[in-house]
C-alpha cells in the first residue's frame, strides 16, 4: 500500500524536503539519506527524483520500504513536492 504526502507547494527546496522527512519520521521510519541530497540545486522547469531506503526507528533495522520523492521547480520559483512510501 502506498502512502502519499498531503502538502504540495513550497517556497524553498529545504522546506519541501523537510516535509517529506518529517512525514517519514511520524510514520516510524528514518531516512537513510546521502549527505548531499539537501544541497542539490534544482533549476527552473526541471524535476529531480530521489529514491531513499528507510530504517525502522523502533529496531534500527533496514525496512522493506522506500521513500520516493519527486521535486519539481516551477518557473515561478516555487517547488512542487510529490512523495510516497512503497
Amino acid at each position: 500500500m502506498r502512502t502519499y504526502g498531503s502538502n504540495t507547494y513550497f517556497e524553498t527546496q529545504s522546506a519541501a524536503l523537510n516535509e517529506a522527512y518529517t512525514s517519514t519520521q511520524s510514520k516510524g521510519y528514518t531516512v537513510n539519506e546521502p549527505n548531499n541530497i539537501w544541497t542539490e540545486h534544482v533549476h527552473y522547469g526541471t524535476m529531480v527524483q530521489y529514491n531513499l531506503p528507510l530504517i525502522k526507528t523502533s529496531t534500527g533495522n533496514p525496512a522493506r520500504k522506500w521513500l520516493h520523492i519527486n521535486l519539481y521547480r516551477m518557473d515561478s520559483g516555487k517547488y512542487e513536492l510529490t512523495y510516497y512510501f512503497n
